[in-house]
């Protein structure tokens, strides 16, 4: 069964006509290719899909995988449903997909596992052992080339890494999407420079920083990416009242800190306040 097979599948058994089950995600035009095989749905657009028509990641993958179907990237999609659901701190989908994996045939299983148990333990505020964070460590360092769902894996797992080796990574990956218009991309591009500002700072490596101020200050800022610029502002600003203690670089941080709170996230404001505070 292919992805389309099953798109359709759940479309009728919702008694949903194409239109009414794409809504605007896609092109009507688009999505009846992809369910005639003629077209391959992003994996963005896939879930996308799911959640508007209430249709569960789990069962959805959990029957794509027991169809064993041949010649489509089952192993890509689960990590973007992986990261979804992590992102919407759904440990029991999490827990869910564990046993799917934990069952299924594929060929990067034990990895997958791993990185489930990372996210799990994330979820719960909970710590890996040393074993655990070692073997994630050297997956992703290990990987000459990054998509998005490592990016988002390494974003997440970056505060493992000694700022020497993010560094290393860090350079890889700018150097690899060096150019992308791809916002997602982008989003997550800036949040590496900004864990990575973060760890300099708090352990005093300014040297390190001015790299990927330059890096940050390269990409273009577009709405999507306002949070991530502004942090970034905030971080530049930091380092350079480290480097010149003038009045100017504090009102600017103070400025960046207030976006945050008047953009309706006042508790994140409070952690970076505390986080300004406490390096400044």
């Amino acid at each position: 069964m292919t992805i389309g097979n099953l798109l359709k599948k759940y479309r009728l058994n919702k008694e949903k006509t194409q239109r009414e089950w794409i809504g605007n995600i896609v092109s009507p035009s688009y999505y009846s290719k992809v369910e005639k095989g003629i077209h391959r749905i992003s994996a963005e657009d896939l879930i996308s899909l799911l959640n508007y028509n209430s249709v569960s990641l789990i069962d959805f993958f959990s029957e794509l995988n027991n169809s064993k179907q041949k010649g489509y990237n089952q192993e890509q999609e689960l990590m973007d449903v992986i990261c979804d659901a992590y992102y919407r701190n759904a440990k029991n989908e999490l827990v869910k997909l564990k046993e799917i994996v934990n069952e299924s045939d594929l060929p990067n299983k034990e990895d997958d596992l791993l990185y489930l148990d990372a996210y799990i333990a994330n979820v719960n505020n909970e710590d890996l052992n040393d074993k655990e964070k070692q073997a994630l460590k050297d997956k992703i360092f290990s990987r000459p080339n990054f998509d998005k769902s490592t990016l988002v894996l390494y974003c997440n797992f970056m505060m493992f890494y000694d700022v020497e080796s993010n560094v290393i990574i860090s350079r890889g990956i700018i150097k690899q999407f060096q150019g992308s218009n791809d916002v997602k991309i982008l989003e997550m591009i800036l949040t590496v420079i900004g864990n990575l500002l973060i760890q300099c700072i708090e352990e005093k490596k300014y040297d390190e920083t001015k790299f990927l101020i330059k890096a940050a200050n390269q990409i273009s800022t577009k709405p999507e990416l306002f949070f991530y610029k502004n942090a970034i502002v905030l971080l530049e600003n930091m380092i350079m009242y480290h480097y010149d203690a003038k009045d100017k670089y504090l009102q600017i941080c103070h400025k960046a800190i207030e976006n945050f709170s008047l953009l309706g996230m006042p508790e994140y404001g409070k952690e970076i306040t505390r986080f300004f505070e406490k390096q400044k």
